[in-house]
């Protein structure tokens, strides 16, 4: 792939995996949802690198991993009519992801925080944005627009709707510019707000 294209948007390569991982690890840390399931930095770096990677080996076989930016930038997307992991699969998928948290009272908030997702997930067909980041450092570049694009265009194509859940207003905002609209707000306990958002397909006739 040339320099140009690695910079674009596109479909992740095997040897580009560890770079996913390490953009949605670096583009969360900071992440007050993140925060508030794991306050404490150390954990919250440790709990970082299992999430996302087994976020990344989730979404691998649909095809919805990108990567954009030379590695600084990466999406996770569930295409539509697809699970994220087979049923006979989903339990020990969760649990992992729950455990990765570290002690009893951050795996509890993010159970409660995943079964809030779950409970307000669309039941209609549509592409689903799991996760979206960019590393600080390559903020304000226009990588987080190329990863957007790269399925929006897709969805459009196909007149199928998309949906996400944005963790901070910031990036509500950006969602927003490229047709999201916020359903609503969801919390749990008290965790910050994140925005449930939809966006139906542009008409391009």
């Amino acid at each position: 792939m040339t320099a140009a294209g690695v910079r674009d948007a596109h479909r992740a390569t095997s040897s580009e995996r560890p770079q996913v991982v390490t953009a949605l690890c670096n583009a969360f840390f900071d992440d007050r949802i993140y925060r508030w399931l794991v306050p404490d930095d150390a954990q919250r770096r440790r709990s970082a690198a299992i999430f996302y990677s087994r976020f990344v080996d989730a979404c691998w076989p649909h095809g919805g991993v990108y990567a954009a930016g030379a590695g600084a930038g990466a999406a996770l997307w569930v295409p539509p009519g697809k699970q994220l992991v087979p049923d006979e699969q989903a339990e020990t998928f969760r649990r992992e992801l729950v455990q990765s948290a570290g002690d009893d009272a951050a795996s509890a908030r993010m159970a409660q925080l995943f079964q809030l997702v779950d409970d307000n997930h669309p039941v209609d067909a549509c592409w689903y944005l799991a996760f979206m980041g960019v590393d600080p450092s390559a903020q304000g570049q226009g990588i987080g627009t190329r990863l957007l694009a790269a399925v929006l265009t897709q969805a459009d194509r196909d007149q199928m709707p998309a949906y996400l859940e944005a963790s901070s207003p910031e990036n509500q905002r950006l969602y927003e510019r490229h047709g999201f609209q916020t359903l609503r707000e969801l919390t749990v306990a008290d965790s910050p707000a994140i925005y449930a958002m939809w966006r139906p397909p542009t008409d391009l006739r």
